[in-house]
């Protein structure tokens, strides 16, 4: 007989540690973000405010945890927004963790039953396309605003080896990465490094950081997460994450001892998972960035795992995977005032829907540009008084 049940707060949290881990060792593809650990790093590396709440929704059988969905719950005015608590950049994969052995429609059925009662609006960041949960947000709320994406991946299908998997590719495509690492390896000593001691560890973790903020800056993108404390204390505790279920890994290329190349990633049984990216510009001509993923799929190759390189769609992205996954983010309001709050935001998200519908690209693109300006122009105008403030520090 199943049972739901919801767990608030950290002492409540503390005691799902057993069954919690007894349920991640029992599903093999349970990804490092599904698990306990990874749920308390998020959530005591947060940047706390007083009326936060941290809630595990949970389903039983008899006395055996079947699946665990957590979130962290934040109030913003009068509004109750709730998010996967883990990594802050609330990019994990969406989807709760259930058990093999159990009827995975009735299970999220109560799950998000739940969490229904707990909030005003439910965030949940990449369901997979099909899955029971994915189908279940699909028809929440009074209306919901999905963004469908597609997840790219190197899976060890096909293809048994790395060299097997190359050979996938067309001649200039391996000639061109094989070209570009000898011009590299003539600069210096060029090595593929995944560190394990804590120093290491954490100059890789703030390189990461310091040079994706600059790449921010300069292509004038939104991206909140970067600047905020709690990132770099997350993945600072973060990287040195070892255990039975997983690790995180902290892939990178370096030139002479110094880094042009590095990945955040977690690594669990069944894949290497990419999380954040960067390269240093200095070496771009080289393709740094094409040069680690090289080595990841090596690396990962040889150690029977498949690589993740996670949703959205980059060029790079398309041309080293051979398979996508889609999957759908959605916002779903489950109170009246989640609906106010998500009003203006699902009136946009129906507008280029139809947009899309009855426009030919061109015609989209002329709208796109008309509706974009004053975001650009706030972007600019953000990226150029960061330059002068960053300016005025050094100089001081």
């Amino acid at each position: 007989m199943l049972e739901s049940r919801i767990f608030e707060g950290m002492a409540n949290f503390l005691q799902l540690e057993e069954d919690w881990n007894r349920l991640s060792r029992s599903v093999i593809t349970c990804h490092l973000t599904q698990t306990f650990e990874w749920c308390r790093l998020g959530w005591e590396t947060r940047n706390a405010s007083p009326d936060d709440r941290l809630l595990c929704a949970t389903v039983w059988e008899n006395d055996r945890l079947v699946a665990v969905w957590p979130f962290l719950v934040k109030t913003s005015g009068f509004v109750a927004r709730m998010a996967p608590v883990g990594c802050p950049m609330q990019e994990e994969y969406g989807d709760p963790l259930i058990a093999s052995d159990v009827d995975p429609e009735r299970v999220c059925e109560y799950l998000l039953e739940l969490v229904r009662k707990s909030a005003d609006v439910l965030y949940v960041y990449c369901a997979r396309q099909g899955s029971p949960m994915q189908k279940l947000l699909s028809r929440a709320g009074m209306f919901n605003i999905p963004r469908p994406m597609d997840a790219y991946s190197v899976k060890k299908v096909g293809a048994q080896s790395f060299e097997e998997f190359m050979q996938g590719h067309s001649a200039n495509f391996r000639n061109n990465l094989k070209q570009k690492r000898k011009r590299l390896e003539k600069l210096g000593a060029l090595r593929f490094e995944l560190p394990e001691d804590a120093g290491t560890s954490a100059e890789t973790v703030n390189w990461v950081l310091a040079e994706k903020k600059k790449w921010v800056q300069r292509q004038q993108k939104e991206c909140p997460w970067i600047y905020q404390n709690e990132t770099s204390d997350f993945f600072l505790a973060a990287s040195m994450l070892r255990g039975e279920l997983g690790r995180f890994g902290l892939f990178r290329l370096t030139l002479d001892g110094k880094p042009i190349a590095a990945y955040l990633a977690t690594i669990d049984r069944t894949r290497t998972e990419m999380l954040v990216t960067s390269f240093d510009p200095a070496y771009s001509q080289f393709s740094p960035g094409m040069l680690l993923i090289e080595d990841v799929v090596r690396w990962s190759y040889d150690h029977g795992l498949n690589f993740d390189m996670r949703p959205l769609w980059l060029g790079y992205k398309e041309r080293w995977a051979n398979c996508t996954t889609p999957v759908i983010t959605y916002r779903v309001p489950l109170t009246w005032k989640g609906g106010i709050r998500l009003l203006p935001a699902y009136i946009d998200f129906t507008f280029k829907s139809f947009v899309r519908l009855v426009l030919k690209p061109e015609q989209r693109n002329a709208v796109k540009q008309a509706l974009n300006w004053p975001f650009e122009l706030k972007a600019r105008i953000k990226s150029h008084l960061t330059q002068n403030s960053a300016k005025l520090a050094a100089e001081e």
